[in-house]
């Protein structure tokens, strides 16, 4: 069948050739919106109609919505995260250009301070001329003693990129333990 049609297409010229193929690719579009318009479930679909008196909330439900819901991490964390961060990216940006050694590296874990220091950076000696700077730093708190960083670098190239890097709560405070991606 296939076959047979592409077979008719091509004795078409060349301008109804395209005229045949986008009306076919409309009306397949249109055929595929209507299927999915067809088969979607409806806002009443499968629940018992309501009465017009809506029932009054049960004394559970009332308590639950006026609770408000707590952030994972307190803004004053979130604080002291972002200062921890800061002296990270102070100390780490020059060791991933070459500049300084992975003991400048503030502001990490142990176990993120001994990678550093097995993996020292390796870098083209012109990137090594370059001078990053954080151009902006976004903290997130996902879960309680964890929070997710992205900051954005500008180190005079083409174009800026992101530095994704994750800190957790530990006994001493806040440390870097991970970065993600560059």
């Amino acid at each position: 069948m296939t076959g047979l049609l592409l077979a008719a297409l091509e004795r078409l010229p060349a301008r109804a050739r395209r005229v045949s193929v986008a009306v076919g690719a409309l009306l397949t579009l249109g055929a595929a919106i209507a299927a999915l318009t067809l088969t979607a479930p409806r806002e009443g679909d499968g629940h018992p109609r309501r009465s017009a008196a809506s029932p009054r909330p049960s004394a559970a439900a009332t308590q639950t919505s006026s609770r408000r819901l707590l952030p994972p991490v307190a803004a004053s964390d979130l604080f002291r995260a972002r200062q921890v961060a800061e002296r990270f990216l102070a100390g780490y940006l020059p060791f991933a250009y070459g500049q300084a050694s992975a003991a400048a590296v503030g502001g990490v874990t142990p176990a993120l301070r001994r990678q550093l220091l097995r993996e020292p950076a390796r870098v083209p000696p012109a990137e090594r001329r370059r001078r990053p700077r954080v151009v902006s730093l976004q903290l997130v708190g996902t879960t309680p003693g964890f929070v997710v960083a992205t900051a954005i670098i500008d180190d005079g190239g083409l174009t800026t990129y992101r530095l994704r890097f994750a800190l957790q709560r530990e006994s001493g405070g806040w440390a870097v333990s991970s970065v993600v991606g560059g």
